[in-house]
């Protein structure tokens, strides 16, 4: 989103998007993944989990901004593969949501996945499902 304001000679601060977390793609110098925590565990601030999520959807929505603005001569075919994701979490769970563009105009947001915070030590394998699947899919989506 940064990106987006510099463009526009935008220079207030106060304007900024700060995700909480990003994953930045060396290879084009894009951020791709971005995350947000919207309350301590067990507990749902339900104003705050909102705005968090509406937030990310914004920045989601620079980020493909950016990526369509650097590969400005690709195909729509090519562009409407690549997903950017946003991991938000809130409550006793970790969601994996994901944004892209099924045709010009049209923006998705869905639910790609979800792993419940378990307290005691067996609850590590659906964590690691959750990142293996996380980690082939930004791939899958970068591979377009």
């Amino acid at each position: 989103m940064t990106v987006q304001l510099k463009d526009q000679g935008i220079t207030d601060k106060r304007l900024e998007y700060n995700a909480d977390g990003t994953i930045v793609f060396n290879r084009i110098s894009t951020e791709i993944l971005l995350s947000e925590v919207s309350s301590v565990f067990a507990e749902n601030n339900k104003a705050k989990t909102s705005f968090d999520h509406y937030k990310a959807m914004f920045g989601l929505l620079m980020m493909l901004k950016t990526i369509a603005r650097k590969f400005k001569y690709a195909s729509f075919n090519t562009f409407k593969r690549l997903k950017v994701h946003f991991i938000h979490t809130h409550n006793q769970a970790i969601r994996d949501w994901t944004m892209f563009t099924p045709f010009p105009g049209l923006f998705l947001m869905n639910k790609e996945q979800k792993v419940d915070i378990i307290e005691k030590s067996e609850g590590i394998m659906p964590f690691m499902n959750f990142s293996i699947t996380l980690g082939v899919c930004i791939h899958l989506h970068l591979a377009c």
